[in-house]
């Protein structure tokens, strides 16, 4: 089989893990943390071997594996062997698919397709789990090349060795190459390892809507002016990346302003956002759902490599806990009309500047809902309430349990 150029030696990755969890991927290569420029699949829609339209939004909340073959290529025997170790582990397990685009459509009509499906699945005990798609060839050549960014050969087009895994909301967490004999094992070992982040999410999302059902809580003030939410923002996080609303959207934020060589109080309410990061993971909430959002009032000192350095050293988990520098105006004028949060150099506070030791609890919607003394265990525990009581709130809101 061929070199698969893109996932192997552009991403360098061969299935040994350098990650506590699965890596996610940039066109640079893997990163452990979930920011711009992440890869994730979400635009596609073609027809499955059944004849139905079948796309990304039918894979949501799934795990998957992205096969690229025609059933009539060479190394049809290799890649299938290959697939059926997944297929045959979680054979009768919902959520877990293996999703393969024809590299030859004229060939692979629904018809063929199916057979091939009916071929390999015949012991398994969910229906749907293994899906092959045609459609257009130049559609197809564009989710390859746009959504899964394989660049192929161009003496030999039609042999893709790039297996990548794709988690519940699209993100390419795993890439592999075909012709290794143990590539599609670690793929199955990987696959359980995001079902378990996803089944531990899940049940402690179920537990806390149980308590919430069981004891309604008080529901949080919306405060600040009628309608007011946070406005835009595009800040610098660590790694000079740029880190906006549009990258926190639909979450729930933590948010505060500091500066790293604060020598009074920063150090103390780094200390508790560090605790409630860590609280919240033990509950299993991820940061897909919550996001602590650090903002310096001394961006001339406190550079990305700064940040990195101080980030590092208090043992923040950078992938929900971002750290934020920039134009100083800016980032004055969001703690001021967006937060309502002092920020401001001044020559009788202790480091040359003064701002709150305040921690603003955004809802998903951009509204506030609550401000804590950043210095005080007690008030931080009750917004570590607040935050999961909005979760619930959300989950019974939606009717998900």
């Amino acid at each position: 089989m061929g070199i698969p150029l893109f996932g192997i030696v552009v991403l360098g990755i061969l299935g040994d893990h350098r990650f506590n969890t699965l890596p996610y991927f940039t066109e640079e290569g893997p990163i452990d943390t979930l920011v711009p420029g992440v890869l994730q699949v979400d635009d596609f829609e073609l027809t499955n071997h059944l004849g139905k339209v079948f796309g990304a939004q039918d894979l949501q909340g799934s795990v998957w594996i992205a096969a690229f073959f025609a059933t009539d290529a060479e190394h049809v025997g290799v890649m299938t062997r290959q697939l059926l170790w997944p297929n045959f582990r979680y054979r009768d397990k919902k959520g877990i698919s293996i999703v393969c685009f024809t590299l030859n459509p004229e060939h692979d009509t629904p018809s063929v397709l199916e057979e091939y499906i009916n071929m390999n699945t015949r012991y398994n005990g969910v229906d749907g789990k293994w899906q092959f798609l045609t459609g257009e060839k130049e559609e197809i050549d564009r989710i390859i090349r746009d959504e899964f960014k394989i660049e192929r050969d161009p003496e030999d087009p039609e042999n893709i060795a790039t297996l990548w895994l794709v988690d519940s909301k699209g993100y390419l967490r795993g890439v592999y190459h075909a012709a290794s004999e143990d590539a599609l094992r670690d793929a199955t070992e990987d696959i359980a390892l995001l079902r378990k982040e996803m089944d531990i999410k899940e049940h402690a999302a179920k537990k806390r809507y149980k308590e919430f059902k069981k004891n309604p809580p008080t529901p949080l003030p919306i405060l600040g002016p009628e309608g007011h939410t946070i406005p835009p923002f595009s800040f610098t996080s660590i790694d000079s990346l740029e880190v906006s609303h549009r990258d926190v959207e639909g979450k729930i934020k933590i948010v505060d302003y500091f500066f790293t060589h604060c020598p009074t109080i920063c150090p103390l309410l780094s200390s508790q956002l560090s605790r409630t990061q860590s609280i919240l993971r033990k509950k299993s909430v991820s940061y897909e759902d919550v996001m602590i959002l650090s903002h310096s009032v001394d961006p001339v000192r406190d550079t990305p490599e700064r940040l990195s350095e101080y980030a590092e050293n208090i043992g923040a988990d950078t992938a929900g806990w971002k750290f934020m520098t920039g134009n100083k105006d800016d980032l004055y004028d969001q703690a001021r009309y967006g937060y309502y949060l002092t920020a401001m150099e001044s020559d009788t506070a202790a480091g040359g500047f003064f701002h709150s030791d305040t921690f603003v609890l955004v809802d998903k919607l951009d509204r506030i809902r609550g401000y804590y003394d950043g210095t005080s265990t007690y008030e931080v525990d009750e917004m570590i309430s607040h935050v999961l009581q909005l979760l619930s709130e959300e989950s019974f809101e939606e009717g998900v349990y």
